[in-house]
């Protein structure tokens, strides 16, 4: 699915398949804004690696200029969990991305387990459930089938604290498989602010979200969770976004190995009279970031 075959319904429409029905990309009066529009999305989706190629060069001028900064050098330390289910199919991967994500700078507990019998949301809070979330600044959900850059956890935090986000993403890259366009790295920008933010392939929660979303409903698939989380930051007047500045590739296509028809039964059961973000809300950048700190 890309970002226009998912809509979202509220809790006061009762079709829940209305969630489903496929959207067509809004179009822009300018004929100019529009063809140039056009032509972008073209080169996106035939020349990915070039794309991101580009945007890496100057993603790396960016950092380079955020490490340099008295911000970066007097950034705060803090606690991150990071937890994670590992597949069967893929042994030991976790372990790989977990020491890609360590950092000199701030304290990082990593834990996972097994599939067996649950799904990947009841498998998340077993691990939860062993330590004592209230010591931890930062908790990241993270999927067993990722491919991260250099100095993720530093950069990755610096801006989601820079730009107060309370849920938190890192961008996919342009050859990654990505869910909904929304998620995927934009030129010319550190970290934006979103109306939704996805529950994978990482995903993470500041401490003031903790006793909002945890624990997790013992979903196994999770579809459509993430459509309540924008409704829970509006109440709470929370920033949700993503961080274009480390874009992760998420190396498997999405529900590889899974029915998908299972996971849609599943979503559509969780979201009946539920209040999530309408669709036509969704897919929104309510502001980007180029600077750090934030306006800098």
């Amino acid at each position: 699915m890309d970002e226009h075959q998912t809509a979202g319904i509220s809790s006061a429409e009762s079709d829940v398949e209305k969630f489903f029905t496929p959207q067509q990309p809004p179009t822009d009066p300018n004929p100019v804004r529009s063809l140039a529009r056009r032509i972008a999305r073209y080169i996106y989706r035939t020349q990915p690696a070039m794309v991101d190629f580009v945007l890496d060069r100057w993603t790396a001028m960016r950092i380079a200029q955020i490490k340099r900064s008295k911000a970066y050098r007097e950034r705060p330390r803090l606690r991150i969990l990071a937890v994670g289910v590992q597949s069967p199919r893929r042994p030991g991967t976790l372990d790989a991305i977990f020491a890609t994500m360590k950092s000199s700078h701030h304290d990082i507990v990593f834990d996972q387990k097994g599939v067996e019998d649950k799904g990947k949301l009841g498998n998340t809070n077993v691990i939860l459930e062993r330590h004592d979330l209230s010591t931890f600044d930062w908790v990241w959900m993270v999927d067993d089938d990722v491919a991260l850059p250099p100095d993720f956890t530093d950069i990755f935090m610096a801006l989601a604290e820079t730009a107060q986000l309370k849920i938190a993403a890192p961008a996919h890259r342009f050859v990654s498989h990505s869910t909904f366009h929304v998620t995927v790295r934009r030129p010319n920008s550190l970290m934006r602010e979103t109306s939704f933010v996805e529950v994978g392939p990482i995903v993470a929660f500041r401490r003031e979200t903790f006793a909002e979303v945890f624990p997790l409903p013992d979903l196994r698939y999770g579809w459509g969770l993430d459509f309540t989380w924008p409704m829970i930051a509006r109440r709470r007047g929370w920033r949700i976004g993503i961080v274009d500045a480390v874009p992760l590739q998420h190396l498997n296509p999405i529900a590889a190995t899974y029915d998908t028809s299972k996971a849609m039964d599943e979503s559509r059961a969780y979201l009946n009279g539920r209040e999530v973000i309408p669709h036509h809300e969704c897919w929104q950048t309510l502001q980007k970031w180029n600077g750090y700190p934030i306006g800098a």
